[in-house]
This record gives structure tokens, sequence and C-alpha cells, in this order.
């Protein structure tokens, strides 16, 4: 117990021996200030950029398998003379249902860049024909208004939906829902405005088969541009995927005229990259804290040769050498801490700065707060020992007669 009451007063004598010298003491501990703070800032850019890449993936819908279509690889075999198809259409996409048991439901997109005009904006945006399904699969909800039905299937009105943002640009003094736009020559009512969702929003939805989107179609173009598949059995996803595609290259006379892309499959994969990219990042900055502590034991170093006469002078007054080297190993420990702690204050700053900047979701990770300040701290150990070691060492006689 006594030798904690020590230790803690070596430590109390540290603080101020340290103050007496405040600016050596901030260029020592500089690079234990940029490791831990860079700890901390890069493991919450790390933690935001993976909820982040994360959270668009899902929206795409964990359960659903994406086909698009690749026009440009049919233009390329045609040019070679080869034979190719018409592309995606919606006749692929039944037959791969009909064939598929876990495929309960699917969706068609055809999407084409219109001129769009409202009361207060017009301009060329994307207008995507599709149908009831594609909103259920994608989780999509109206804001306002209400989502196609069956009804308009069946009648196929002029009518459309409209992103929340896209809305916004359209109707300044007018409300969005319930009026008209026009979609080149033909006016759409407006039946429903579709709740925030950041991939969706800047997107004006027509009814699948609607005559506008097919009215200059160019060569190699084909009747969908994307279909959607449901899988009800995730663990299947990967294996139904590997069916669809099978299935379309043989409709389609061998040619992979066709990209799929597997929310479920780029979700893991996410997920590894996040993790690596994360541990890869701790690494480097763990190096600019060793390298810190590299600092720390050659400043030890000299301010041991510098206190030379001292040590002599409390060795010649019955300190033993256990108190010299618990001495200089505490001020090694108060310098990393305060160190550490500046650390974490500037890491969280950065935090918040970035956060701002890309308004992204940055958690602050605690646990990389307690583990940078329990690093630095063992840092100033390892890295003051030595320096420690040097000094309770020192003949007495010696170190009195140094000049």
């Amino acid at each position: 117990m006594w030798k904690v009451i020590k230790f803690f007063k070596y430590l109390k004598m540290s603080g101020k021996t340290l103050l007496d010298h405040k600016l050596r003491s901030f260029l020592t501990v500089l690079g234990i200030i940029f490791g831990v703070s860079a700890v901390i800032a890069m493991t919450a850019i790390g933690e935001g950029a993976k909820e982040q890449a994360l959270k668009s993936i899902q929206e795409m819908g964990i359960n659903n398998v994406f086909v698009q279509d690749m026009g440009p690889v049919r233009r390329a075999a045609f040019e070679k003379g080869r034979y190719v198809s018409d592309g995606l259409c919606e006749a692929d996409a039944k037959f791969i249902r009909d064939a598929i048991p876990q495929i309960s439901k699917y969706a068609m997109v055809k999407q084409k860049d219109l001129f769009v005009q409202g009361e207060a904006f017009n301009g060329v945006c994307p207008v995507m024909g599709t149908d009831p399904a594609y909103f259920d699969m994608l989780g999509l909800s109206a804001k306002e208004g209400r989502l196609f039905g069956d009804v308009d299937v069946a009648e196929s009105p002029k009518v459309c939906i409209v992103g929340a943002e896209l809305a916004a640009r359209l109707f300044k003094q007018t409300k969005a829902l319930g009026s008209f736009v026009r979609i080149n020559d033909k006016h759409f009512k407006i039946i429903g405005v579709l709740a925030e969702k950041p991939t969706y929003n800047n997107n004006l939805y027509v009814l699948y088969g609607e005559p506008l989107l097919y009215e200059t179609v160019v060569n190699f173009e084909p009747d969908a541009s994307t279909a959607i598949f449901y899988v009800n059995d995730i663990p299947s996803i990967r294996l139904v995927s590997g069916f669809i595609k099978k299935i379309l290259s043989r409709r389609h006379s061998g040619l992979d005229d066709f990209e799929m892309i597997v929310p479920e499959a780029e979700l893991r994969q996410a997920e590894r990259t996040q993790d690596l990219f994360n541990s890869i990042m701790l690494l480097i900055t763990s190096i600019s804290l060793i390298v810190g502590g590299i600092g720390i034991m050659n400043i030890m170093l000299a301010s041991v040769l510098e206190r030379t006469k001292e040590i002599g002078i409390r060795r010649g007054m019955g300190a033993t050498k256990l108190d010299i080297q618990q001495q200089f190993l505490a001020e090694a420990v108060v310098l990393t801490s305060a160190g550490g702690v500046i650390g974490i204050a500037v890491g969280l700053a950065l935090t918040m700065i970035i956060k701002f900047g890309t308004e992204w979701n940055m958690p602050i990770p605690l646990g990389a707060v307690f583990i940078s300040f329990c690093f630095s701290v063992l840092i100033g150990v390892i890295f003051g020992y030595y320096p420690a070691k040097n000094a309770s060492e020192m003949n007495p006689i010696d170190a009195l007669r140094y000049e």
C-alpha cells in the first residue's frame, strides 16, 4: 500500500516538473496526441462509412436479386457477327419465376431520361416505368397519396409517383399531390409522393409498359432495363442467383448481356472489406503512437543526462534505485497520459467536424477512446522504462561529480 501511495506521490511531482517545461513537454507528446486522435477519428470514419455503405445496400432489399440489361454487350457481339437476343424482357422474368420455387414475385423496370416539366422546374429527369410489386419489394411507401395498384395496371391511366426531393423541385407554390407534370409531350397526374429515401428521392415513376418510354428506341435497347426477383429464402439467395444466370444465358443464346447484383452478397463483402479497412487503419495509426513513444524515450534519456547531478544528490540523501526508477517512470506515464487526454479531445473534435461535413451518422467510438488511452499509458511504461532504469543504475559518486 505504501508503495502505491509513494508512486502516486511521484506522479504528482512529475506533473509539477513537466509543467515547469510546458513547451518541451507539449512537443514531446505531439506524437502521442496525433496517434490517439488518429485512432479515434479513423475508427469513427470507418464505422460511419461502413454504416453508410450497408444502409445503401440494405435499401436495395436483402431478399432481392437484381438483373440489369447490358446493351453494349449485345452491340459488341453483333459487330463480331454473332447472333444476339432482344435483351431483357418480361417473358424472361415470368419464365424464371415459374422455374425457381424460391422466387415468389418479380418487378420490371424500364428507365429512360425524359424531359419533365412542373410548376417551378423543367429539365431532363430519370423516369422509371414499373409496377406495384416494385415498391413493395424495395420497401418504399407513400408520404402523400398512394402507390400504384392493380386497378392502375388494368386501366393504364396517365398517372405517376414522384420522389420527395423531385416533388419539392417541381412545385414550389402548389402541392405536388394531385397536380400534373408534363413528360415530353404528355401530361401525368401525380397520385403519390414517396417517403424520404436517399436512393429514390429524385425519381419519377410511371406504369411499366407506358408507350412514352418506347417512343424512341435505339438499337439494342431492351424492353426492360432491370428485373428484380424476390427470393423467399435468404440462405439460398446465392444458389438462386446462379440459377437465374444460367436460365438467362440459355434464353439469350449463350450471351451474358446482363449484369447481376445480389445485395446479400454485396452486404457480406462490404462488411468484410470495411473490417479489413478498419484493421489496416488502426495498424497505421498505431505506428504513429509507437513513433511518439520513441520520441518520449529520447527526451527522457536527455532528461536523465540533464538531471544527473539531481540523481546523485537524491541517492546521496538515501533514495533507493527503485525510488529513482519510479520517479522517471512516473514522468513518462504522466507525459503519455496527458498526450492521450489531449489526443482524445482532438480526435473527438475531428470526428464532429467530419460528421457535420459529410452528414454521416458517425457514432463516438468509445472502445477506440478507451483502448487508445490505455495504449498511450502503456507506451509511457514501455518507452519510459529504459531511461528510468539508466537513471536508477547511475553511480551516486559519479553522478555528484558530473558537470
